[in-house]
């Protein structure tokens, strides 16, 4: 009885707000109507890039396919989604971390099924330190909190570091963020990855360039297969 109690006081004090505008939302909801009607949940998408509609592969990634076996996404990037993980990120909206999380926990719990482990693309220490936090760790954290909690692999936080810090890359075309990220990710501990399967994820999923720079330094430290999700998918 003391769970309800709290959670019903809580909503008195803490009011559930729309992750897009701040409107206020039922408890359970992640976006008003309003901008609900903004999204675009990704469904049949190619299993290589998670760009739609291509159900399997698309062309282009059966000619060169991504170092993971798989990649997904619960929405296109756009609409209150946009707003939602841009205020995240760079208006120090840690908070919105938990209605975002609920929203791809569904995806997130699909995708962790067989996987060894879960690892949070990471930030440099310099934009740690200047963020306070890691947009990816933290939607991670808030699925992975829903109750009842379903069984999660383990959530290693420190299985990559990102030795070098990148600049922005949402003006770079697909190669020049290619050639931006590589040598930028390392594996902590081979002999924690050797054999595992790995499940990588990130916020925002734009050319690939990112979640493939982690998968290639996971394979090559001996992971037999690495698979990506991203809340968001650049279309």
């Amino acid at each position: 009885m003391l769970r309800p109690a709290l959670e019903f006081a809580a909503q008195l004090l803490w009011p559930a707000r729309c992750a897009g505008c701040d409107a206020l939302v039922a408890a359970d909801a992640s976006f008003c109507a309003a901008c609900d009607e903004t999204l675009f949940p990704l469904g049949e998408a190619c299993a290589g890039c998670a760009l739609p509609p291509a159900c399997g592969r698309c062309l282009r990634c059966l000619r060169e396919p991504f170092p993971f076996v798989r990649a997904s996404a619960s929405f296109a990037y756009g609409g209150a989604i946009t707003e939602a993980v841009l205020r995240l990120k760079h208006g120090g909206r840690v908070d919105l971390a938990r209605p975002l999380g609920h929203s791809f926990l569904p995806l997130l719990r699909r995708e962790a099924a067989g996987a060894d482990a879960i690892l949070p693309v990471p930030l440099h220490p310099r934009r740690l330190r200047a963020r306070g936090f890691n947009q990816a760790l933290e939607l991670l954290r808030a699925a992975r909190s829903v109750r009842p909690r379903p069984s999660w692999p383990p959530l290693w936080v420190d299985g990559l570091r990102r030795v070098r810090d990148t600049p922005a890359l949402g003006r770079l075309s697909p190669g020049e963020r290619r050639a931006m990220v590589a040598g930028a990710f390392s594996v902590v501990d081979p002999n924690r990855v050797r054999g595992q399967r790995l499940l990588v994820v990130d916020d925002v999923m734009t050319t690939g360039a990112t979640l493939a720079g982690c998968a290639r330094v996971l394979i090559d430290a001996g992971a037999v297969e690495v698979r990506v999700a991203a809340l968001a998918r650049a279309l």
